[in-house]
């Protein structure tokens, strides 16, 4: 017979003897996938071959593995728990063969192995024909579309498969005389521990399809179930007690319980999964707020300042925190038109308070008769000046920060002249080992210290922050790091920052390695999410540690979840941090943030990308360096742990490797 039958399996070594034997009479050739097992699968005789992965990679991955390895082009995928009918696979291959057709595939129906005792659970799971059914497919078609998805280690892996295959014509029909049996027993807490792993797959899966589960972006929904925590948690603990009871038949209305606890679990495994990646943030819409700050722009547009006044400072009154500093910036604007400076310089600052890059409010606070205003937030100084002196903002955050080196050093050649950098404190240190030739420290403020810049002799002062310029920045359509370029006008040499961290930060990170027992070259560097935006989860990043064949540092705040296994490195200054990439064998971390840091080092890097973010100004680290560092692996979030891990292993330096 032309047919290879691969058999994914872990851990079930009794079980799958009984597969391969129920199906050796149909002389295909038997591939046995062993994926990683604690005991390796050992065969009563030579009727399959074995393969076997050293590491558990999952099913998706084995199953790959099988249909790489196979002789035959017509292929049967099944599970390692169930066991054909003597006819089974005849009666699939002569439906195949009748068909002709390399995009179809062909299913048996599945039903429990009648020496098995069922459960209740297990008679709904029949019910409801919740099995997973050995596949008939034709091996180059579904190679040629990629195989299947290794980054689902968990579940739904044959799902996607389907989803993506039906794009190019593929078609799935279940031959129901071909019969399986299913031969491992389950519980409730079984299933519902299957549910939920399903349930975290689907965050993925709809990354991929979004047509599929679109109630997934409902957040409050999610929220509303997970609420019910404690009544599924009670329906499963009456369901365990009906099945240690005995109970031959499903009790009147436990097959809608069975449905409503799988759908809990379900969205459970969904809800915990997103709010693992930073995906599930704190909604406070209030329609009531919006209806009001729409009201009052209406009235302030058709000049009833007054009334408009009285529903702006009502907005403020409203739990929605994010219409606050609109309003004061409206407020601000009122009272400039009814000729009360004083007041709306208050609105203007405590606009500026509550979001330092309002730069409308900053504008409006920003005058000088010292200082001419050639273009937005750019000045040049009025009176004749023998010495130029420029003074360069920019406030943060660390890709900006970064950015801001190239365009530094770019300034310092245009303008031949003592370049100062205005920023915060927390970016000072990091500021100072740019080509600067000072840095001064300040908060973010409502206005430019005209008086502290005219003392000092500045004759140029160039407001580059890109979210100080959010309407110019956005409307132009450049990268953060080109716009700094632009609004300083200057040309880059090169893009990608220069940083020699001081001895200072080589002390410090001396002293962490020391303290730690680390080598330098023999431990791997990674940042966490930094709280903004949806990340790699953070419970891979548990098991990578668990995994790993070396040491791994996590740099991150003290508020970040601890990685269990992993060395923390918290709130450490940026010039030490840059040290110790420098001094890893690889960084991995998101497509932002610390990872700017380690663009500045040698280090082979890998970052993380939310597919579903198609910000094109926040493009990270690739479409900025554009080559100027090739040693940049690039992964989307919803990669698995296993893909991260054999790439990271094939990097090890040889000697760690070989004494893994």
């Amino acid at each position: 017979m032309d047919l290879t039958i691969v058999i994914p399996t872990r851990d079930r070594n009794n079980s799958v003897v009984e597969c391969v034997l129920a199906l050796e009479h149909n002389e295909a050739d038997i591939i046995v996938v062993d994926d990683g097992s604690a005991q390796p699968v050992l065969l009563p005789s030579d009727c399959a071959r074995v393969i076997r992965h050293e590491r558990p990679r999952g099913r998706a991955a084995a199953i790959n593995r099988g249909l790489k390895a196979a002789q035959h082009d017509m292929v049967l995928i099944i599970n390692d728990d169930v066991y054909a009918a003597p006819d089974m696979v005849v009666r699939l291959v002569a439906e195949f063969i009748l068909h002709n057709n390399p995009k179809l595939a062909l299913a048996a129906r599945v039903m429990w192995d009648p020496d098995v005792p069922l459960t209740l659970t297990m008679k709904w799971m029949e019910e409801a024909k919740k099995f997973l059914a050995p596949i008939l497919l034709w091996k180059p078609f579904v190679l040629e579309q990629g195989g299947y998805d290794e980054n689902f280690t968990r579940r739904l892996e044959d799902l996607e498969l389907q989803l993506r295959l039906k794009q190019q014509g593929f078609e799935l029909r279940t031959v129901e005389s071909a019969i399986g049996f299913q031969q491992h027993a389950v519980q409730i807490r079984d299933l519902i521990k299957r549910e939920f792993m399903e349930g975290i797959s689907a965050v993925f899966l709809h990354s991929k399809f979004p047509a599929f589960m679109p109630e997934i972006e409902d957040i409050d929904a999610l929220i509303r179930n997970d609420k019910l925590a404690a009544d599924a948690e009670s329906a499963v603990e009456d369901i365990s007690l009906f099945e240690q009871s005995g109970s031959n038949s499903l009790p009147e209305g436990s097959s809608d319980l069975f449905t409503h606890v799988c759908r809990y679990y379900f969205l459970h495994g969904v809800f915990e999964c997103l709010k693992d990646i930073g995906g599930i943030s704190p909604r406070r819409s209030d329609a009531t707020t919006v209806t009001i700050y729409n009201g009052a722009s209406y009235l302030e547009s058709i000049s009833d300042l007054d009334e408009a006044r009285r529903l702006f400072k009502l907005v403020r009154e409203q739990p929605d925190e994010q219409y606050w500093d609109r309003a004061e910036y409206h407020l601000g604007c009122i009272e400039s038109q009814l000729g009360n400076p004083a007041a709306a310089r208050a609105h203007f600052a405590e606009c500026l308070r509550r979001n330092p890059r309002h730069n409308q409010a900053r504008r409006m606070l920003n005058c000088s008769t010292l200082y001419r205003e050639t273009e937005a937030n750019v000045f040049e100084i009025v009176a004749p000046a023998t010495i130029p002196k420029v003074l360069f903002v920019v406030f943060g955050g660390l890709r900006n920060i970064v950015n801001a080196f190239p365009v530094v050093e770019a300034i310092g050649k245009k303008f031949q002249s003592q370049t100062v950098w205005l920023t915060s404190p927390r970016y000072a240190s990091l500021a100072s080992a740019s080509a600067a030739d000072a840095i001064l420290e300040m908060e973010p403020q409502e206005t430019i210290p005209w008086d502290r810049i005219r003392s000092e002799g500045f004759t140029r002062i160039f407001f580059a922050d890109p979210e100080g310029n959010q309407e110019e920045w956005q409307e132009s359509g450049l990268l953060p790091i080109d716009f700094m370029a632009r609004k300083c006008g200057v040309q880059l040499e090169c893009r990608r920052a220069r940083l020699e961290p001081n001895d200072g930060a080589f002390i410090e990170a001396e002293e962490f390695l020391r303290r730690n027992g680390l080598l330098k070259g023999a431990f791997v560097t990674v940042s966490q999410g930094n709280g903004e935006g949806r990340h790699w989860p953070n419970s891979n990043l548990t098991n990578l540690a668990a995994e790993l064949k070396m040491p791994m540092v996590v740099f991150g705040r003290k508020v970040n979840p601890e990685i269990l296994g992993a060395i923390q490195c918290t709130d450490m200054p940026f010039q030490v941090i840059a040290a110790m990439i420098r001094w890893s064998c690889f960084y991995l971390g998101s497509d932002s943030g610390m990872s700017w840091l380690a663009t500045t080092t040698g280090t082979p890097m890998a970052v993380f990308i939310d597919p579903d973010c198609n910000n094109r100004l926040d493009s990270g680290l690739g479409g900025v360096l554009r080559g100027e560092k090739y040693d940049i692996q690039e992964w989307d979030i919803y990669t698995s742990l296993q893909t991260v891990l054999a790439h990271l292993e094939s990097r090890l330096p040889v000697e760690v490797a070989a004494n893994g």
